[in-house]
């Protein structure tokens, strides 16, 4: 992963990024949303929406300009992601779709 600027994001959780219900499956995209900590643009403890993800590797998530490393997700997200039969594992939380 390039990495241009490192933070940590904390209470996080996926979300659709400008998706629309005509858009198709293999072009959805999705970003993070949390308290970001250590980004040089944002006070500690802000609540942000990244940029669309790249790529993920275990506990570490590439947007465009930054690198996240993931702390624990939002207790809510986690919750639905169950009621919707999602299983998240805690070892590598955001899995990329290989698109081949």
């Amino acid at each position: 992963m390039k990495t241009i600027n490192n933070a940590i994001l904390k209470n996080w959780s996926v979300r659709g990024y400008d998706n629309t219900p005509y858009t198709a499956p293999e072009a959805l995209r999705f970003c993070l949303h949390g308290e970001v900590y250590g980004h040089p643009n944002f006070e500690d403890g802000n609540i942000i929406t990244t940029s669309v993800i790249k790529a993920s590797n275990y506990n570490f998530v590439e947007t465009q300009h930054t690198v996240y490393e993931l702390g624990e997700a939002d207790v809510s997200y986690l919750l639905w992601c169950e009621e919707k039969g999602i299983k998240v594992d805690k070892e590598n939380p955001v899995k990329m779709r290989d698109l081949k």
